[in-house]
């Protein structure tokens, strides 16, 4: 049975990409409690599988990936797959201005570095997953 967020509408589907399973989990619980549908995205290597049987995703959050391919590299193949190369991508990297750079350079809508509040890492998701109506 779907659920409904707060509005009534369908929920939003959210890919979540993370290695630290500890992060994965407290993320997962955040989104869920704010009425995201969260879609397991692998760590990495995986994800780029997953994307053509995933469905449609409102949102790709990428905390870390494991060995085998790079945050960079996944982004690169995000932004080229033919369904999901629009969808926004948050990107979760350490807190070095390097990382964050590099995230943006290779196309992610947005970054918060790690460790962030709980917070600011909802009010990112839902201003990318759930954008104004225009």
């Amino acid at each position: 049975m779907k659920r409904n967020d707060m509005n009534g509408a369908t929920p939003s589907r959210i890919l979540l990409v993370a290695r630290e399973t500890t992060l994965k989990g407290l993320l997962e619980r955040l989104l869920v409690a704010r009425g995201f549908t969260v879609v397991d995205g692998g760590t990495g290597v995986d994800t780029v599988s997953l994307l053509g049987s995933a469905g449609p995703v409102d949102l790709v959050i990428c905390e870390r990936t494991g060995p085998g391919l790079d945050e960079v590299a996944l982004f690169e193949e995000i932004r080229r797959h033919p369904e999901h190369g629009r969808v926004p991508i948050l990107a979760l990297p350490p807190a070095e201005p390097e990382c964050t750079v590099r995230a943006l350079e290779a196309g992610v809508s947005d970054c918060l570095a790690k460790p962030f509040h709980p917070a600011e890492f909802v009010a990112r998701v839902e201003r990318l997953a759930r954008p104004a109506a225009a």
